[in-house]
C-alpha cells in the first residue's frame, strides 16, 4: 500500500509541477486509481479536470461537481479559502485514510 500511495502522490506532482499547463484533477479518490499488473498505480478519469497555467496559485471556478466525501472544505463553501491545487492534495489524503481502513 505504502507503494501504491507514493505512486499516487508522484501522478499528482507531475500533474500538477511536471507538466507545461498544470493540470487540477479535482476528482482524486480511491476510484479514481487503477493498478496496472505490477499494482502501479494509474490516476483515471479526468472528467472534472481543469488545466491552469502554472503560474497561477488560485484558480476560479463556477460550480462544484466533486465526490463529496473526498471534496476539499474550499471547493464546497467558497467562503472558506481560494480553489488551488492543495484541493487535490486533501482528495489525496482522504484517499490515503480510506486505503488505511481497508
Amino acid at each position: 500500500m505504502f507503494e501504491i500511495s507514493l505512486g499516487v502522490a508522484r501522478g499528482i506532482d507531475y500533474l500538477h509541477r511536471g507538466c507545461h499547463m498544470q493540470i487540477l484533477h479535482f476528482d482524486t479518490k480511491p476510484h479514481n486509481i487503477l493498478l496496472d499488473k505490477n499494482f502501479d498505480p494509474k490516476i483515471s478519469d479526468f472528467g472534472l479536470a481543469k488545466l491552469y497555467s502554472r503560474d497561477d496559485s488560485v484558480v476560479t471556478l463556477t460550480a462544484a461537481r466533486r465526490t463529496m466525501g473526498y471534496m476539499a472544505p474550499e471547493l464546497f463553501y467558497k467562503n472558506i479559502g481560494r480553489v488551488s491545487h492543495k484541493g487535490d492534495i486533501y482528495s489525496f489524503g482522504m484517499s490515503l485514510m480510506e486505503m488505511e481502513e481497508k
